[in-house]
């Protein structure tokens, strides 16, 4: 799952983080601390000299060490917010490139069925003829990338790439083995993670409840109560 992704990270960059800060601790600390060694070998107290040693060198390692796990702790959320910014933007930009290249297509093939000339090909345009069509319920999204996912009051607001799902009932998502229940513990993140993703196929459970697959191998099975507006 992409929130372990994040999370394995994370904890490297603290754990690095930590290691660095006990090194430069201990290591720093070693000449102070062989001043006083040296002091109290001079005065013939071996073993006080050596017990002040390790306890100065000791102790300066953990502190720096458990400031450097801080400081780990922090450059890691701060990677993780610019990571997650950068991954919806690229989101974002691909949905909306796709899009236009989808409904340039769509022009060319209504242009091409209903034989409408270019008026700067030809010197007079075929007459058009409008035909009232009912729209369907829920608008064919496969093939569109997710853009972005809002928490409302009341529901979720998913676009697909300019066509906004909302969503007003408790969908599931299904990543492998683990499936995530709205609002229930872990749904948010799981959410969130659909953001790029590509719906690779789209079909209608028993109730008209559509079901989306995308090319992560993630499920969606969205309420039937939800709409969608074009």
């Amino acid at each position: 799952m992409k929130s372990e992704f994040y999370h394995l990270r994370r904890t490297a960059i603290k754990d690095l983080s930590a290691y660095c800060g006990f090194l430069l601790g201990f290591l720093g600390s070693a000449p102070l601390a062989w001043e006083l060694l040296a002091g109290q070998l001079d005065a013939g107290r071996f073993a006080r000299g050596l017990w002040y040693f390790f306890v100065i060198v000791t102790g300066a390692g953990v502190f720096s060490g458990i400031a450097g796990l801080g400081i780990g702790f922090v450059i890691g959320v701060v990677w993780e917010q610019l990571h997650r910014y950068r991954r919806r933007e690229r989101g974002r930009q691909q949905a909306k490139l796709e899009a236009r290249l989808e409904q340039g297509e769509r022009q060319q093939r209504l242009q091409s069925e209903h034989g409408i000339a270019n008026p700067n090909e030809s010197g007079e345009a075929h007459r058009l003829q409008l035909i009232s069509v009912a729209p369907p319920a829920f608008p064919q999204i496969t093939g569109r990338r997710v853009a972005s996912v809002r928490f409302l009051v009341r529901g979720i607001e998913m676009d697909f790439g300019g066509v906004v799902v909302v969503i007003t009932g408790n969908p599931v998502i299904t990543a492998g083995s683990r499936r995530f229940r709205f609002p229930d513990s872990g749904s948010r993140d799981a959410l969130c993670s659909l953001i790029g993703a590509r719906v690779e196929r789209m079909r209608f459970a028993p109730g008209d409840r559509p079901e989306l697959q995308f090319d992560t191998g993630w499920e969606l099975v969205i309420p039937r109560a939800s709409s969608a507006v074009a």
